[in-house]
């Protein structure tokens, strides 16, 4: 077995795809240049505004920074239209804050006071949507940099000047210079999605290449494990960027462009699961290898050849995934062509066309926010939803606490750093404040506020190191400051301690430019930042706190809750079999459940002492598997037409899950006796035996998540009533033992569900319809606590029909069978 050794070329190109694969669509990049370029020249304007009109450029410089910064970073519409809308009201919001300061400048106790409100008002407007939040911060900002600049109120009208003036220069260079092309970001959003593909590959061949029981081979399957999470982020963010204005042509080429993705992942997660033995077979190697090299060509025809020579099943079934991969990505990059070539909106004739049940708009399952995945603020919002409308205080929402919150961290954090230092307190306040910004929960707040004290320290280190060094030459020390702002913006999201160590380093040279650069100031900002820091956790933790274990409980709830919606649109398509693009809408929603619940639960899987915390792991493996196997589900099930084992299977499965949800208990076996029902039809071939392995699998996965520890309540026999067109039916059931004594009948529900209560056995079940037309059936049926039956399909009427008797006494009123299966007594 031949083993190819890279050359300097090939590792290039994957250094290459790993930079791509870590920044999906480059929108980390892209936004921390065009902050530095926006920065950069909001300096050289306002430079030239100044020494034309002959005032000093030191402040308008430093405001203009300061509203580029913000605004090249914290504008999230979709539309050029809406970022100008929030582009003007970030301004006013700042000069608002600014107009704040300066009318109590010049009482102390009303300053401190007004700075709390100030603090409260910013975060409670947060709950008006993403350009309040601007706003909020602007407000804050605005008056936190009056009291910086020490500025007076004669000074209010040049501020005003200077604020316009950095935001119609902004305005005009993000919006008509340098806009955002949304179909741009789509098409590095898949390069992206392509270089993990890569990756994958590449750590399927490492993983070969180590013996099992390895430590190698552990770190391998760990990456690879780590590897497939991300490929499915990617996917995700892939659907939230199909959602905004003009990223494709129209909702076709969406939906062409979210079908390509979601085969293809499926594809890749299933060529990492090749068997022993499947890549000892050259071929089988050299398509993972070109796969690996981004050789999409080369992947097709290196397949086709495993198709013709060899026979083995492992490298067959290896090429089959690949063809599917390089099928994908022609698939999306043929649906983008149109935005490229300008079309009118057709799309091309080599892929699928749309079919009825796509009619409907396309809907992202996920709304980016600055191109990135939402982070845990919708969940917690959901968790803090007043639970009576009637009372809308009974449970205060996540603004409203939070807004409480930095109010009382501020309040303190003043208190302490004014015993610090009177003339820089605030940036224990700034410290106390930032600890609530992006976060939701008692252990996001503590952590956003000891990765600050972190950053701040090694960033004191290095300032304290590099300010002699450069000395105070505006020449060189300038370009230190955009590089050190770089820095900043663009590892944000991978390390918010670094983000701070280069924020620090910038205001030492800051400092140094202005000549108030010494050791003991620094040293005097890293104990402020502690003390805010610190302030910060203790609030969090004491004051209205969000429990991270509740929060994670929450996105819990939403998982199985995308989980049964997913499952009853699965039953739907069963019974009226043809293509439904919300198989593929729901599986994506699913993946966005997904998301919330890894991000809320990983902090979580260490204990406070370090050690991992294997039960919480186990939880989100298993959620991980869960959405896998749904994944696949929804794959398997387009156009398949179900038989009732099949379709009872999937509907049993939806409604435990949604007793979960609603909190009823599901007692210990009920997925074990789905996967019972379900092992017979696994074992045939076909698609719908592979749709039922897919369903058998999910409900292996599922007592990990739905059933209580306990036995609970003895669960009933249920089943369903559907009628010859496959619709749900209205009929009495009825249980008859072999003496012919009548053991129990209700009726149906809405859904066509039963739930009977009679002792293990074989028995007679009789549906008879509610209204004329079908004809009745019986059948002996073996029934006992925890079965599920097939679905009970009532036959087309015919000419002549034989009633079944029911001999003994009737046992009372039939039983209504509610739309959740449960029982309520007529």
């Amino acid at each position: 077995m031949q083993r190819t050794v890279p050359t300097a070329s090939d590792r290039l190109l994957r250094a290459r795809d790993r930079f791509v694969a870590s920044d999906p669509g480059l929108v980390r990049l892209v936004s921390a240049v065009r902050a530095v370029l926006a920065i950069a020249t909001t300096l050289g304007v306002e430079y030239l505004v100044a020494t034309t009109t002959g005032t000093p450029p030191l402040v308008p410089m430093m405001l203009g920074a300061v509203v580029a910064m913000l605004a090249s970073f914290g504008i999230f519409d979709a539309t050029r239209a809406g970022q100008a809308v929030t582009l003007c009201f970030l301004a006013l919001s700042m000069l608002a804050g600014m107009g704040v300061a300066l009318l109590v400048d010049r009482n102390r106790l009303a300053s401190l006071t007004a700075f709390v409100v100030v603090v409260f008002v910013a975060v409670w407007v947060r709950r008006f949507g993403l350009r309040f939040f601007v706003c909020g911060m602007g407000g804050f900002m605005g008056y936190f940099f009056a009291l910086f600049l020490n500025l007076r109120p004669e000074m209010l009208p040049g501020v005003a000047f200077v604020v316009a003036v950095a935001i119609v220069w902004v305005m005009l260079l993000t919006l008509v210079l340098l806009p955002i092309r949304n179909d741009r970001v789509l098409r590095r959003m898949l390069r992206s999605f392509e270089a993990r593909l890569a990756g994958l590959a590449g750590t399927v061949l490492a993983l070969d290449g180590h013996a099992p029981g390895t430590a190698e081979r552990e770190r391998a399957e760990a990456r690879l494990a780590s590897l497939l999470v991300r490929v499915n982020e990617a996917a995700l963010v892939i659907d939230g960027q199909l959602g905004t204005p003009a990223a494709v042509a129209d909702d076709d080429a969406a939906r062409i462009v979210r079908r390509a993705v979601f085969d293809a992942e499926l594809a890749v997660t299933a060529l990492t699961r090749v068997g022993p033995g499947a890549l000892d077979c050259d071929d089988a190697r050299a398509v993972l290898t070109a796969l690996h090299g981004g050789r999409w060509d080369a992947v097709r025809e290196r397949a086709g050849r495993v198709a013709d020579r060899v026979a083995a099943p492992g490298p067959r079934r290896l090429a089959v995934d690949a063809t599917v991969l390089a099928d994908a990505r022609a698939d999306w990059t043929a649906a983008l062509a149109t935005v490229r070539e300008g079309d009118s909106g057709t799309v091309p004739e080599d892929t699928a066309a749309p079919t009825v049940g796509e009619a409907a708009a396309f809907a992202p399952a996920v709304q980016l926010f600055g191109g990135n995945l939402p982070g845990s603020a919708g969940t917690v919002t959901r968790l803090h939803r007043p639970p009576d409308p009637g009372r809308p205080a009974s449970r205060l929402s996540l603004t409203t606490r939070q807004a409480v919150q930095v109010a009382v961290a501020t309040a303190v954090a003043i208190a302490v750093g004014d015993a610090l230092s009177e003339q820089r307190y605030y940036w224990a306040v700034l410290a106390a404040f930032i600890a609530f910004t992006g976060t939701a929960t008692v252990a996001e707040t503590v952590r956003k506020a000891a990765h600050r004290i972190v950053g701040t320290m090694i960033g004191l280190v290095g300032a304290i190191a590099l300010v002699p060094v450069l000395g105070p030459d505006v020449a060189v020390v300038l370009p230190v400051i955009l590089l050190s702002i770089f820095g900043a913006l663009y590892l944000f999201r991978l390390s918010y301690a670094l983000m701070i160590f280069f924020i620090t380093l910038m205001l030492g040279e800051l400092y140094a430019l202005l000549g108030t650069f010494t050791v003991d100031l620094m040293v005097l900002r890293l104990e402020e930042t502690v003390v805010g820091g610190l302030i910060g956790c203790a609030v969090s933790v004491l004051v209205l706190p969000t429990r991270t274990r509740s929060a994670a409980e929450e996105a819990r709830r939403g998982l199985l809750d995308a989980l049964a919606e997913l499952l009853g649109t699965v039953d739907r398509a069963l019974r009226r079999p043809g293509p439904c693009e919300d198989l593929r809408a729901g599986a994506r929603a699913l993946d966005a459940a997904l998301h919330q619940t890894l991000l809320l639960g990983r902090p979580l899987t260490r204990t406070w002492m370090g050690s991992t915390h294997r039960d919480v792991v186990h939880g989100l493996t298993a959620c991980t598997a869960v959405a896998e196997h749904a994944r696949r589900l929804a794959r398997s099930a387009e156009g398949v037409s179900g038989t009732p084992a099949l379709t009872a299977g999937c509907a049993r499965l939806a409604q435990l899950t949604a007793d979960a949800v609603a909190g009823r208990p599901v007692p210990a076996g009920s997925c074990a006796a789905v996967l019972d029902l379900l092992i017979g039809p696994a074992g045939g071939t076909g698609r719908g035996a592979t749709l039922a392995r897919e369903a058998g699998l999910l409900a292996a996965e599922l007592p990990a998540l739905l059933e209580t520890g306990d036995d609970g309540p003895v669960p009933a026999t249920v089943g369903r009533v559907r009628g010859p067109d496959g619709a749900p039916a209205a009929a009495t059931v009825t249980v008859v033992d072999g003496a012919g004594r009548q053991l129990d009948r209700v009726t149906t529900g809405d859904d066509g569900g039963f739930a009977v209560r009679v002792p293990a056995g074989t028995h007679l079940l009789v549906a008879a319809p509610a209204v004329a037309g079908p004809a009745p059936v019986g059948e002996h049926v073996h029934l006992g606590p925890g079965t599920v039956l097939p679905d009970v399909v009532l036959t087309a009427p015919v000419s002549r029909t034989v009633p079944v008797a029911v001999h003994g006494p009737a046992r009372g009123p039939a039983r209504v069978v509610g739309r959740r299966g449960c029982l309520t007594h007529g």
